[in-house]
């Protein structure tokens, strides 16, 4: 274990590295640079669209929310975004209505100012994700009772170097991507399931239900394990904040909503899409070939997502709540999600940091194949038209599961781990 002035000083290092990246974004960002006319990026970046589809709703106009033109037109009026910026270039509204009702406060701001607390919001989700995950890691340390539990050097306080070094984390506060918020839930969600509340585990997790790309297949591998309080968690949230919004939200609004999921699978021929920054399995689809696509959507990913999704499904020899496991089922999620972008790696740091702590060769291995695949995604698809990230996924995947069939390594001791009873007449 670290000594308390060692554990002190790695925290009060942690603060000032986070907080210097704050200011560092804040001053030197383009994405935060303020002027009236903008040439390129837009002010905030992605934040944009958030932002505006809260506006409307806060300004009575959630009716007009899935109108593509209306949308557009706020984005490009100065007299409510507060800047001018290049007209070949919009944000749809792509998201669930209780994603833009839950960013409602922010538009109660100036668009300038909400920018601005949004990047706070989201460098002190990544280091309170930080902090959650040396909890994490420190109680399964303390509750393993295996060889592996020999004394070491404990680097588990600088971990949070490891996620300031992912391109991915990095890459989602840049643009102002929601990415590291649902990094934080699922720390969230972990560390109460340590401490044996599933329930309030579950109800923290259900408000990832609106990124649905990221929250549909946990809750249902929850369930094939029979934790029914994680899934009453889950499902109590998805009740409250959806039907919340239905209240709220007209018919109409919801229709209009629906019918733009029809067109998911066609995601790739909307304006602004990036093959290169994609990493899910419609990915490989739509590296082909244009001729081939109509059957390659099928012929190539079908088989593919049932493999995956088998692999997530069928491993019954670990637990959840081991690290590799819960590596698993968040890159089958990424896997066979419609649409899924490098920023959506973020979340896979909690089981990679985990792993990198407690079985060190794994969780670097890990974390380095896709610390590069990210960083040459775009190189690599531009000369040689291969999706580096999704393959990498499918081969973490693989990886896995081969661990598991063969037995031919040591599974790392459970994140989550049952306090121990003492023996009768003790």
């Amino acid at each position: 274990m670290l000594k308390p002035s060692s554990t002190a000083g790695s925290f009060r290092l942690q603060i000032a590295a986070f907080v210097a990246i704050a200011i560092s974004y804040l001053l030197f960002a383009p994405n935060y640079e303020w002027v009236e006319h903008a040439d390129g990026t837009n002010y905030g970046a992605d934040f944009l669209q958030e932002w505006v589809g809260a506006k409307m709703i806060m300004s009575g106009q959630v009716g007009q929310l899935y109108d593509v033109s209306t949308f557009q037109s706020w984005q490009y009026e100065p007299s409510i975004v507060g800047f001018e910026w290049v007209t070949d270039q919009f944000y749809p509204p792509v998201y669930p209505p209780p994603h833009y009702v839950l960013f409602s406060p922010f538009a109660l701001l100036p668009y300038r100012w909400a920018a601005v607390v949004w990047l706070l919001c989201l460098v002190g989700a990544a280091f309170f994700s930080s902090r959650l995950i040396c909890e994490i890691v420190e109680h399964a340390r303390a509750n393993r009772d295996d060889a592996a539990a020999a004394p070491q050097r404990n680097y588990t306080n600088y971990l949070w170097i490891g996620m300031l070094l992912f391109p991915s984390l990095l890459f989602s506060i840049t643009i102002g991507q929601k990415s590291v918020c649902w990094l934080l839930l699922a720390c969230m969600t972990y560390r109460l399931m340590q401490c044996q509340r599933e329930f309030v585990a579950g109800l923290v997790f259900g408000l990832v239900s609106i990124k649905p790309t990221l929250f549909f297949l946990l809750p249902v591998v929850m369930l094939r394990q029979g934790r029914w309080r994680f899934f009453a968690g889950a499902s109590l949230t998805v009740c409250l904040v959806w039907g919340s919004t239905i209240a709220i939200v007209p018919l109409e609004t919801w229709r209009a909503f629906a019918s733009g999921l029809s067109a998911v699978g066609n995601y790739a021929e909307n304006p602004g899409y990036r093959l290169d920054w994609s990493c899910n399995l419609m990915t490989l689809a739509y590296s082909l070939p244009a001729e081939l696509n109509a059957w390659c959507k099928w012929c190539v990913c079908l088989p593919l997502g049932i493999y995956v999704l088998y692999c997530a499904m069928e491993d019954r020899q670990r637990s959840l709540d081991s690290p590799e496991r819960l590596l698993l089922v968040y890159a089958v999620t990424l896997l066979v999600s419609p649409h899924t972008y490098h920023y959506d790696l973020c979340i896979l740091l909690l089981p990679i940091l985990c792993l990198v702590a407690l079985a060190p060769s794994q969780g670097i291995a890990y974390f380095a194949m896709l610390s590069v695949g990210v960083a040459i995604a775009a190189d690599v698809q531009t000369y040689f038209g291969l999706p580096v990230v999704p393959l990498l996924l499918i081969g973490i995947v693989s990886e896995l599961r081969m661990r598991t069939v063969l037995h031919n390594t040591t599974v790392p001791s459970p994140l989550i781990v049952l306090p121990k009873r003492n023996a009768v007449g003790a």
